[in-house]
C-alpha cells in the first residue's frame, strides 16, 4: 500500500488582521480580492510558493481566472494591487512567487 503525502496551507489565527489584508479587503472587491489571494497560495503550496501552469508555460490572468474560478476583472486588479503591496512577485519568466507560503506550508502522510 502506497504513502499518500498531503501540502497544508496553515492560516495563523491572525491572518485576517494583517495590515496588507486588512487594507486590501478594505478596497472595492476587496473580499473577492482576499478569497483569491487565498486561492492562489493553496494552488501554489505544491510548488512552495511557485506559480506556474508547467515549466514551459506560466499561468496568464485569464488562466488564473479559471483555475480560480475568479472573474477576470478581479484577477487583473488583485495581481496589481498583490504586486504593488508586495503580496506576490512576478519573476523575469512571469512565475508569480508567494514568498509566505514557505512559513505557511505543512505536510502529513496517510
Amino acid at each position: 500500500m502506497s504513502v499518500r503525502k498531503y501540502h497544508l496551507l496553515k492560516l495563523k489565527k491572525d491572518f485576517f488582521s494583517r495590515n496588507d489584508i486588512r487594507i486590501v479587503e478594505s478596497m472595492p472587491n476587496g473580499k473577492d480580492y482576499v478569497l483569491f489571494y487565498i486561492k492562489m497560495l493553496v494552488e501554489s503550496v505544491d510548488q512552495e510558493g511557485k506559480l506556474r501552469f508547467n515549466d514551459v508555460v506560466p499561468y496568464d490572468e485569464n488562466m488564473l481566472a479559471a483555475i480560480t474560478n475568479t472573474n477576470i476583472d478581479i484577477v487583473k486588479s488583485a495581481i496589481k494591487v498583490f504586486t504593488d503591496f508586495s503580496m506576490i512577485e512576478v519573476m523575469d519568466d512571469q512565475t508569480i512567487y508567494m514568498d509566505r507560503v514557505e512559513n505557511m506550508i505543512g505536510a502529513c502522510s496517510s
